[in-house]
């Protein structure tokens, strides 16, 4: 299950993503950060917390936002990262993308 939740400023909008973000809740976070952009706001805040789970097609999408904000001059900040998503970030190697709301996780020994 996913949700997300929107909460508007004048100047920033944040989004609030709760639940498993994979292949099938894509489309709806696709939508929505579509939405926050058409409006053109200083910051996109993409609150974590929330985020138990996230696959590739998450991640793909992630970064799409990413790309899309540095495209259009728009500052988005990643908050709460849980570490199964921290992890998923430092293993791709996008952690720097997200910086901000990304823990330091130790490397992993097997």
């Amino acid at each position: 299950m996913f949700h997300i939740s929107t909460a508007l400023g004048d100047d920033v909008v944040a989004l609030r993503l709760v639940g498993a973000l994979d292949l099938d809740a894509t489309a709806q976070l696709r939508a929505a950060v579509a939405e926050c952009f058409a409006r053109r706001p200083e910051r996109v805040v993409l609150d974590l917390r929330g985020l138990r789970f996230c696959d590739c097609a998450g991640l793909h999408v992630l970064m799409e936002a990413r790309a899309t904000a540095d495209r259009i001059g728009t500052e988005l900040q990643v908050e709460g990262a849980r570490t199964q998503v921290a992890r998923l970030f430092a293993l791709t190697g996008v952690d720097d993308l997200f910086a901000d709301g990304v823990p330091r996780l130790p490397p992993r020994t097997v």
